[in-house]
């Protein structure tokens, strides 16, 4: 390897962590919403105990309702089950631990 091949690295690597520094680290939240006045956020990851299967869960912010969506790999389709209202749930949950 020549030096100016060498220095060019050098000067390189530099730069990109420079950039690495200056971007910033975080996602920036999705900024699509629908309809008035509410927000959602969307959970995506992998089911535990299925194969071949990925789960999103749709969850608006302002009732707290939760809709789960799973995608099945293997039929290529979409199965949607009936949600539930966090609040609702967890308030049940105080009420038979009296």
């Amino acid at each position: 390897m020549t030096s100016r091949s060498l220095a060019f690295l050098i000067v390189l690597n530099a730069a990109l962590l420079v950039a690495l520094f200056l971007l910033p680290s975080a996602p920036q939240p999705a900024e699509a919403q629908f309809g008035g006045g509410r927000s959602y956020t969307m959970i995506a990851g992998d089911v535990t105990g299925r194969s071949n299967q990925a789960a999103v869960y749709i969850i608006d912010l302002s009732t707290s309702a939760v809709a789960p969506v799973f995608f099945n790999g293997s039929s290529k389709k979409l199965e949607f089950f009936q949600g539930t209202i966090v609040a609702d749930d967890a308030a049940r949950l105080g009420e038979a631990r009296r």
